[in-house]
C-alpha cells in the first residue's frame, strides 16, 4: 500500500513521536480507515495534528488523503481470507482471475528488487557468514520459505538449525545459538505472535536478527539489525487470491541465497563439490537407466 511504503522510506528521518505515529498506523490499518484522526490520536496519547504532520511527512495535503488508500484496501481485500474467498467466487471469470494474480505476482517481485539494494544483500549475507550459528525461524505461512532458506543454507555452511516451534528457539538458545549466532525470521501480515516474542528474546541475548519481512514498521524488523522487504500489498485491485503469496517472500530469500553463495568463497564451493560427489556416489538422485521397464542391458 503506497501510504505503507512512504513511511518506510521516511522512517528513519521521523521524530520519535512520529515514528511511534507510524508504527501504530502500520500495526491497525483497519483503525486508520474507520476511526477518524481526533480518535486515533487519542489511541496514540497524541494531539491531532501529530497526525496530520504524519501524513504531511508522507507526502500528503491532509489526513483524509493519507487514510483514503486504506479504506479502499479495507474495501477491496475484506481483511479476512473468507472475504476474499467470496469477491473471487463473485467473480469467476477465470481468465481475468489468472491475469489479476500474474499481475499482481509480477508486481511483487518487482517490489525485492525495488526495496533491497545490493548493499543491503550483502550486509545480511556477510553478517550470516560470520555467524557461529544460524537459525531460520518462520511460522504459518511462511515456514515454507523458512524450510527452504534453511535447506538451502546447509548445502553451503552446515551450521544452520530450522526452527519451527517457541521451544525450538528455547533450547537453541541454551545450546549455542548466542551473541555469535543469528536469527533470521520471515514473516508478514498478520505477524505471529510466537515469532515476534522470539525476536524480542533473540534481541535480550544479543543474537543479532535478520528479518524478511513486509514493512520496516513491522513488529519482527523493529528489533532486527538488517531487514530485507517485500510488498504484501502490490495493486489496487482486489487481491487475485484469498492466501497470502509467497512470490515477495520467497524472490527475496533466493536474492539473499545468491549473495551468500557469491560472498562465501572457495568454502562454499568445495562444500556442495562434496556434498554433490556424496550424493551421487550414494544414488540420492533418481537416473534415466533406473526407469521403470526399462529393457536390461546384454
Amino acid at each position: 500500500m503506497e501510504p505503507l511504503l512512504r513511511l518506510q522510506r521516511i522512517l528513519p528521518g521521523l521524530t520519535p513521536e512520529l515514528r511511534r505515529a507510524a508504527q501504530w498506523v502500520e500495526r491497525h490499518p483497519v483503525e486508520v480507515s474507520l476511526w477518524s484522526m481526533r480518535k486515533q490520536a487519542q489511541e496514540l496519547s497524541v494531539a491531532p495534528a501529530t497526525m496530520l504532520r504524519l501524513a504531511k511527512a508522507a507526502g500528503y495535503e491532509s489526513y483524509d488523503c493519507f487514510r483514503e488508500p486504506f479504506q479502499q484496501a479495507l474495501h477491496r481485500n475484506g481483511g479476512t481470507m473468507a472475504a476474499r474467498a467470496q469477491n473471487l467466487q463473485g467473480n469467476r471469470a477465470s481468465e481475468q482471475q489468472t491475469r489479476d494474480l500474474g499481475e499482481q505476482q509480477e508486481m511483487a517481485l518487482e517490489s525485492v528488487l525495488r526495496l533491497n539494494p545490493v548493499s543491503a544483500l550483502d550486509a545480511c549475507a556477510q553478517a550470516i557468514l560470520g555467524a557461529s550459528k544460524v537459525g531460520f525461524m518462520g511460522l504459518g505461512v511462511s515456514f515454507a520459505c523458512a524450510f527452504q532458506m534453511h535447506y538451502a543454507y546447509q548445502l553451503m555452511r552446515g551450521n544452520g538449525v530450522l526452527l519451527n516451534r517457541a521451544v525450538d528457539l528455547f533450547l537453541e538458545l541454551e545450546a549455542g545459538l548466542d551473541s555469535g549466532g543469528v536469527l533470521l525470521v520471515i514473516s508478514q501480515a498478520p505477524y505471529v505472535k510466537t515469532v515476534v516474542n522470539s525476536v524480542q528474546q533473540a534481541v535480550q541475548r544479543g543474537i543479532t536478527v535478520v528479518a524478511i519481512t513486509d514493512s520496516v514498521l513491522s513488529p519482527v524488523a523493529q528489533g532486527a539489525e538488517h531487514v530485507l522487504l517485500f510488498d504484501a500489498q502490490t495493486s489496487e485491485q482486489p487481491a487475485a487470491s484469498f492466501f497470502h503469496s509467497l512470490v515477495g517472500t520467497v524472490t527475496v530469500a533466493e536474492h539473499l541465497l545468491a549473495r551468500i553463495a557469491t560472498l562465501g568463497g572457495k568454502a562454499v564451493v568445495q562444500r556442495l563439490a562434496q556434498l554433490e560427489s556424496s550424493f551421487r556416489s550414494q544414488g540420492v538422485y533418481w537416473q534415466q537407466d533406473e526407469a521403470v521397464g526399462s529393457a536390461p542391458s546384454t
